[in-house]
Formats: C-alpha cells, sequence, structure tokens
C-alpha cells in the first residue's frame, strides 16, 4: 500500500502546531506497519537546503498562470518538497500573504499530478484540499480534519483562478457564505472524512462545534470516521529527553522530584506545600486561556503556582501578564515558546491545565500524561477521549471560569491526598500514546476505500 500525505507543514522541517506534530510521526508508525507512507509538502524559504536532494521538477497549469515546480527529497527519502521561486518560499508558512489561495492551489496541482503514483492520497485540513478537486474523482482520497475552524477562506473571485468547475462554484460545492472554502473542496470531493478524534467527529456534525458546515458533516457522516491522534513516544520520552535534567520513567518516576525543583528554580518561584499548575497553549478563544486570566487572582487558589508558556493574543496576553505582575510569588508567564522549557514544565509540574473551549484532539494532556503531569482538562473533544476523569486527570463541562475554578480546586485537593495524587499520576503515566493503535486504523481504511474505489466522472 503505496500512501501519499499532503500537507501543509510537517517537523521537524515546519511546524506551527499539532498538524507538523501529526505529519512528523504518523507516516513514520504507519511505515513501521507496513504501508509506504511518503509525504508531501512545500518548501518555504526557512527549511534549511542543507541535505536535500533534487527529484526532479513537475510543470502544472492554474488558471492562467504556468508553474514549474522543483521537487527536493530529505535525506532518507521519505519527503518531497514543492518548491516554487516566489510562491511557497516564503518566511512563514501561512501568514497573512493575500495570494495564499493561489500558493497552495499551485501546491494541489503539483500533489494531483504525484497522485496516480500512490494507492491513496490523505490530503490534510485546507491547504492540501483542493487536491481532491483536481484529481476529478480518479483516485481514492482521504481528508482529514485537524480543526474545521480553519478553513482557508478567500474571496469568490478566486474561482476563476484555481480552476474551480462551475458545479462546485454553488452552496453545496465550495461556496461558504459569498466566499470559497478551500477545506470544502476536501469535504465534498474526499472519498472518505476523518478527524483527529472519535469525539470530534460526533461534535461537528450540530452547530456549533460543525462552524457552519454541519449540514455538509451530517450529509457524508456516512464516510466520517474519527481516529484518535497520538505522538512520537520516542521523541517524547522521560527517559532520554535531553531538555530534561534529570531522566525518569514510568517504571521509576522518583527523579520527577527534582525536575520539579529545578523548574521552580529556573523560574523564579518557591518550594511552598501547595501544587504547580502548568500551561502550555496559545493565547487564543478556543484554548480558553481568558477563562484561566478570570480564575488566577482567587483567593481559593493562593496555596498554588502557576507557570504558564502562551504566545498569540496580545490583549490576553496582557492580562496574564498583568496578573503575573500582581502575583509574582505564585504566576510566571513566559510569551515565547521554546519548546525544552515546555518539556521541562510537562516534566516539573504536578497539573498541567487545558481549558479549550473545543479541541479537535489535542497533543498537550498527551504529552503532560507521558510526563507525569496530571491533565486537567474541559470534557471536549480529544480531551474527553484520551483523559478519564478520576483515573488519568480531572475534567470539567461547562466551558465557564466558574468550572475551571472547580476543577482546579478539585485538583488542589487531590494534591493534599498523596495516595490519592500518585495514583492518578501513576494512571497518567502508564497510558500508551504511540501512534501504534492509530497507524493500523487508517491502514484498515485505506484498505477498504483502495478495494472498493470506483473512478466517478469529473
Amino acid at each position: 500500500m503505496r500512501v501519499l500525505h499532503v500537507t501543509g507543514e510537517v517537523a521537524p522541517y515546519s511546524k506551527t502546531g499539532g498538524l507538523g506534530e501529526v505529519l512528523g510521526a504518523l507516516p513514520a508508525a504507519q511505515r513501521a506497519e507496513g504501508v509506504d507512507a511518503r509525504v508531501l509538502t512545500p518548501l518555504y524559504g526557512f527549511i534549511k537546503r542543507t541535505g536535500l536532494s533534487p527529484a526532479g521538477n513537475v510543470e502544472v497549469r492554474l488558471g492562467r498562470h504556468d508553474f514549474n515546480a522543483r521537487l527536493w527529497k530529505s535525506t532518507d527519502g521519505f519527503v518531497t518538497f514543492v518548491d516554487i521561486p516566489g510562491l511557497l518560499d516564503r518566511p512563514v508558512p501561512y501568514g497573512e500573504f493575500g495570494d495564499n489561495p493561489l500558493r497552495f492551489g499551485a501546491f494541489c496541482r503539483v500533489a494531483a499530478a504525484l497522485a496516480p503514483a500512490f494507492d491513496v492520497t490523505h490530503l490534510h485540513d485546507w491547504p492540501a484540499a483542493l487536491t481532491a478537486v483536481y484529481l476529478r474523482g480518479a483516485r481514492p482520497t482521504v481528508q482529514t480534519i485537524h480543526n474545521l475552524a480553519y478553513q482557508g477562506l478567500c474571496g469568490f473571485h478566486w474561482a476563476d483562478v484555481l480552476d474551480i468547475p462551475p458545479a462546485l462554484r454553488r452552496w453545496d460545492g465550495l461556496e461558504f457564505h459569498g466566499h470559497l472554502s478551500l477545506l470544502k473542496a476536501g469535504l465534498v470531493r474526499a472519498t472518505r472524512l476523518t478527524t483527529v478524534s472519535p469525539r470530534y467527529a460526533r461534535e461537528i456534525l450540530t452547530e456549533p462545534g460543525g462552524q457552519q458546515l454541519s449540514g455538509l458533516l451530517q450529509h457524508r457522516a456516512s464516510v466520517l470516521t474519527g481516529i484518535l491522534n497520538g505522538i512520537d513516544t520516542q521523541a517524547w520520552d522521560p527517559a532520554t529527553d535531553p531538555a530534561l535534567p534529570h531522566a525518569f520513567s514510568a517504571a521509576h518516576p522518583e527523579a520527577r522530584a527534582q525536575n520539579r525543583a529545578d523548574l521552580l528554580t529556573e523560574v523564579g518561584l518557591s518550594e511552598t506545600p501547595g501544587p504547580v499548575f502548568g500551561v502550555v497553549a496559545r493565547a487564543t478563544w478556543q484554548k480558553g486561556l481568558d477563562l484561566l486570566a478570570q480564575v488566577l487572582p482567587s483567593s481559593h487558589l493562593w496555596n498554588t503556582r502557576f507557570v504558564i508558556m502562551a504566545d498569540g493574543d496580545h490583549d490576553l496576553l496582557e492580562r496574564l501578564s498583568a496578573l503575573a505582575a500582581a502575583h509574582p510569588q505564585r504566576i510566571v508567564l513566559r510569551t515565547r515558546f521554546d519548546e525544552a522549557l515546555s518539556r521541562r514544565i510537562y516534566a516539573g509540574a504536578d497539573f498541567i491545565v487545558v481549558p479549550s473551549r473545543f479541541e479537535p484532539c489535542g497533543l498537550t494532556q498527551m504529552f503532560a500524561m507521558r510526563y507525569g503531569a496530571v491533565p486537567v482538562v474541559r470534557e471536549t473533544g480529544g480531551l474527553a477521549d484520551t483523559v478519564r476523569d478520576g483515573e488519568t486527570g480531572l475534567t470539567f463541562f461547562e466551558p465557564t471560569a466558574e468550572a475551571l475554578q472547580h476543577a482546579l480546586e478539585r485538583a488542589l485537593s487531590v494534591f493534599e491526598q498523596p495516595e490519592a495524587f500518585d495514583r492518578l499520576r501513576a494512571g497518567a503515566l502508564a497510558t500508551d500514546w504511540s501512534w501504534t493503535g492509530p497507524a493500523r486504523a487508517y491502514a484498515a481504511l485505506y484498505s477498504d476505500i483502495a478495494a472498493a474505489f470506483t473512478p466517478r466522472p469529473a
């Protein structure tokens, strides 16, 4: 089985969030299960060319534009980069570029040109979705929704430039409230649809989870599957992680206490009897950090400390910064993402707080459990699928400051009962978050659609 993953990012070459993390790990896990999984991704300007080897050219036409795309291979040969000078080689993957539809439309044209060499083409989010349109039903495709909130919306005038067939310029095609939704190209035309957790697959069938696409997704519910993400358990291993001052494992977690003490020293907090809460998140409405900002001043939580790493919304960061300045003995804020420090937060905090309003899957809670931090999460999407209340973490349901505060007070209460807290941490540490199960689920899906696929009229 040969599979081509088409994606806007793949770690370690490009990563803005969970998508890049997933594409950096899933194909390798699939290869371990016997699937010949390859990745196609843009060659952005910040990706180092050192070690890449030329892999030919592909000429494509999009509207009135002709593109000569140069292909490059990674050292191991599993990742192919699409190089279109002046178009894809920008300093950031997406940004606010006015020609993003053309950039990723051309990328998808190249993907469609390469797809016939593979049994299945697997598309990830809106940057890859137009590939399903350009294949014109000739090859089996899977479209994965990593986050329905990002739909690749653009002006309807792009329909001509992107060669959108007239039949797909309607509400039941790519039209979305007077705009084009590039993601809808995959939602409408892909052979099968997947999301990154079973719970999220159900949530997007109704509003508000469906982001105004629930009707379309209900129509295609028979081909929609939720497959929970995993994490790269070799890259995320507290027994071998060079970012940690003290190695430990689920079987021998004793050294974790030393990581906790070192984290407090590193961020300038003192040791006190209460718990340490970690937060590693984007400062956005989705992630619910505004709820946390409302809760932090509570006198009920004065016996706690918070180590927060967040970047994103300026106003929200200002609120958090003001709280950190007002409570320097309790709250530390880092506004620049530092992966090494994030790993030390996972390895040193007692709890990790994830108060997301919605979360398609979420990797933060998996990293936390892998490193022995007990997750406190809102019961939604992949958070609900991965955290068992009272067994591997603590959950709350309502997306309110009151519900979050109650969950944090529960965490404080559990922490004050050492045996109960140790059981909770042991449950978190013992959970298997490897990609083996998900890789097998995708392999079964590929086999099903490849066996049953019949080319359809364009």
